[in-house]
């Protein structure tokens, strides 16, 4: 169903830019700035115009509870997110609505249980130690590619109990064609065209994923695509097998790349602030001891950790905007927006509100510990996983991750940065340094 068009939105402030294009560059090269200018010029309602499609622009913490949360039902999420990954990442939860969503997310549930997520646990730990061993024999590690590196082999081992080591190079160049395809220029599958990379991708992920998973129907491990293969909802419904594939090809992306930006920008923020470096490698050796696997009990102990994991997020969230189309004509803020209009709320500039944050652009883990709580006091505030029915399912897995791969790099080294370094970030498609993010790394003498 087409969307509303420009005249449609007349009524909505904003600038469209250039014919066709409209802000399209701008998006992709500063983003931030952007929207930062058209808040400025327009309030927290705007109409903008990005790859030759209009839509309309909500800032707040309001705007987040009415579109994820009060009117999801009437903002679609597969149609939001048609356009810029639909064809790449379909069947992924995030493009399907209604009762179709609510079941298949209630079958994928099963693989986020405590009993998968502790084999999940017991899996990664080898990975980890064996890759940062590696890192420290480099001079200079450049932080991004090596923890997408690093989260791909996680995600092969917890995902489908291989080992990706062999395939490492081409399974990471497919994913990184298939996330790079989201916001090609050109969007669409011609030949030499960056799309038509990622559509080749997404082909030889299905490939390899689809024949895996037969092996695993005849003879089920303990990893994610099992628990998937004999998972039932309520009603006793299973996933097809072409199903199972493009859940698991989302769940790649987010644990790939969404996961290696999180760790990325926790590299950044403990290098430039190296008394929480401190603090967290303290809490880290208390909680564990030098031997002996490490157990969620031993995660939860680190609670300064989580407050520097949320402050992260805060600043430096994977996605800076969560797109929806709406299917019926709805009122906000006084603005009417009508049924097939694009819609999207933008997670990084509440991230930033002064009025929600204290001195929003310090780095302060405290504002989230108990007695602040700062997120608490404006909820839809602070949402780097979304709200509502379309709240990330992967949120506990993503976290227990995280902390697991710092709590081990915490014990092996100490970092710093370069002198007088500050990151330049790019915040599309997902938020990551530029440059990769160059540390050293300091071997740690117990």
């Amino acid at each position: 169903m087409p969307s509303s068009s420009a005249s449609a939105l007349r009524h909505i402030p904003g600038s469209l830019g250039l014919p066709v294009l409209g802000d399209t560059v701008g998006f992709l090269t500063r983003p931030v700035e952007l929207f930062n200018d058209k808040q400025r010029r327009y309030g927290d309602v705007f109409k903008a115009r990005l790859f030759g499609r209009t839509a309309v622009y909500l800032l707040g913490a309001e705007a987040n509870k009415f579109v994820l949360v009060e009117q999801a039902r009437h903002c679609s999420s597969q149609e939001g997110w048609r356009f810029p990954i639909g064809e790449l990442f379909h069947g992924g939860l995030m493009l399907r609505d209604g009762e179709e969503h609510k079941s298949h997310r209630g079958i994928l549930q099963a693989a986020f249980k405590k009993e998968p997520m502790r084999q999940y646990l017991g899996v990664m730990a080898p990975i980890i130690e064996r890759r940062l061993a590696e890192w420290g024999r480099q001079p200079t590690l450049r932080v991004f590619p090596a923890v997408k590196h690093l989260t791909l082999e996680l995600a092969g081992k917890v995902f489908f109990d291989l080992d990706f080591s062999q395939d490492l190079a081409r399974l990471n160049q497919a994913m990184a064609d298939l996330v790079a395809a989201a916001t090609a220029p050109v969007p669409f599958n011609l030949p030499f065209t960056q799309y038509r990379r990622g559509m080749q991708g997404r082909g030889l992920l299905q490939e390899y994923f689809g024949r895996v998973l037969q092996e695993r129907r005849q003879a089920p491990a303990a990893d994610m695509l099992s628990h998937l293969c004999q998972a039932e909802g309520a009603d006793g419904q299973r996933l097809t097998d072409a199903e199972i594939v493009d859940h698991l090809i989302f769940f790649l992306m987010a644990a790939h790349d969404t996961t290696a930006s999180t760790l990325t920008s926790l590299f950044y923020e403990l290098g430039t602030h190296p008394d929480w470096q401190e603090r967290l490698r303290a809490e880290s050796q208390a909680a564990h001891p030098a031997t002996g696997p490490v157990e969620q009990a031993h995660l939860g102990q680190l609670e300064q950790l989580g407050y520097v994991l949320e402050e992260t997020l805060r600043l430096h969230p994977p996605l800076i905007l969560i797109p929806r189309q709406t299917t019926q004509e709805l009122t906000y803020n006084g603005f009417t927006i009508p049924a097939n209009t694009h819609l999207s709320v933008l997670l990084y500039h509440n991230h930033q509100n002064p009025a929600y944050w204290t001195a929003p652009d310090q780095f302060d883990p405290l504002r989230f510990a108990a007695g602040r709580q700062e997120h608490r006091k404006c909820p839809f505030g602070y949402a780097p996983f979304g709200a509502g029915q379309h709240h990330c399912l992967g949120f506990a897995f993503a976290d227990m991750q995280v902390k697991l791969v710092m709590h081990h790099l915490l014990r092996r080294y100490r970092w710093r940065l370069p002198a007088g370094y500050r990151a330049d970030f790019a915040n599309i498609p997902i938020q990551h340094p530029k440059d990769g993010l160059p540390v050293q790394l300091e071997v740690l003498h117990s």
